[in-house]
């Protein structure tokens, strides 16, 4: 399972440290691992490939929408979980 998202390594490493889920994440792609930011779906499709997943078997977690577009224009399904609070 991947984790990524657009913060750096450091900061997505210390946060999934402190929630105790570090060690759940096979893959992480994190902020300057890759070319173009959301809505281009570069770090969906980086993940992807260093899993040796096809883009179209992945399913993607999102809270914005400019991450769904992405993972959309990656040819992968997505999820919408709104921040807790934005319903």
């Amino acid at each position: 399972m991947p984790a990524g998202q657009g913060s750096t390594r450091d900061s997505v490493t210390a946060s999934l440290t402190v929630l105790g889920l570090l060690d759940r994440f096979d893959v992480l792609v994190c902020a300057g691992e890759y070319e173009r930011a959301k809505p281009d779906p570069d770090g969906f499709l980086r993940a992807a490939e260093l899993l040796g997943v096809p883009a179209r078997e992945c399913l993607v977690f999102e809270d914005t929408d400019l991450g769904i577009r992405a993972a959309a224009a990656a040819g992968m399904a997505s999820v919408r979980v709104p921040q807790p609070g934005r319903g």
